[in-house]
């Protein structure tokens, strides 16, 4: 909220008009890969990891020069998640995130932008059990993107997305439980969308 905050201060300083011709705005559709949320090893590996998992984003931006954008990503995440020892997997049900990204673009050549962000991100599984028996977690999230967005219509571009992000995770029964580290969560995801076309 600071950072929202922060945002519609610093845009009428830098003297920037916001037209409502200049709000970028998109939705895009893909998948998520995830690295091992919790490992251990005490006689065998344990790892608990989530599976691909279907991604919905939506974002808008405004400009805060001539070349930049800020603006907010959410990102929506649903998925199972599993345990696996000894080459045996365990099925643990259902698991969704969602995040929202502060962020800043910029071009990198003709229809392809960089992205660099932080923000949130939250885990929500389906039943309190397992490693989230006391609820889900929120934790701080860093990432960075790239997209490629040609014309396809006067009106809309098309945008191809690829995205990876960090965060550390823990939850309050891990903690309960004797971990007092974290484990380090990459992601990466690619999807594809629609984007208000530039001016």
């Amino acid at each position: 909220m600071r950072a929202v905050l922060a945002l519609l201060v610093v845009w009428p300083i830098l003297g920037v008009s916001v037209a409502r011709g200049q709000t970028d705005y998109y939705a895009r559709l893909g998948v998520t890969f995830a690295t091992r949320l919790v490992t251990d090893n005490i006689v065998e590996d344990i790892e608990t990891k989530q599976s691909l998992a279907p991604t919905l984003a939506l974002g808008a931006a405004l400009p805060i020069s001539p070349s930049y954008l800020a603006g907010l990503e959410a990102t929506l995440t649903t998925s199972g998640y599993h345990s696996s020892e000894a080459a045996e997997d365990t099925d643990l049900g259902t698991l969704r995130t969602g995040s929202i990204v502060l962020g800043l673009e910029g071009p990198i050549r003709s229809h392809v932008v960089w992205r660099a962000g932080a923000g949130l991100i939250r885990y929500w599984p389906a039943e309190d059990t397992g490693i989230f028996l006391r609820g889900g977690t929120t934790r701080f999230l860093a990432g960075v993107g790239v997209d490629y967005r040609p014309k396809v219509m006067t009106n809309w571009d098309l945008m191809v997305s690829l995205r990876y992000d960090f965060h550390r995770f823990t939850t309050d029964e891990l903690d309960v439980r004797g971990f007092t580290g974290t484990q380090g969560v990459q992601r990466i995801s690619a999807s594809i969308g629609l984007a208000r076309a530039r001016r």
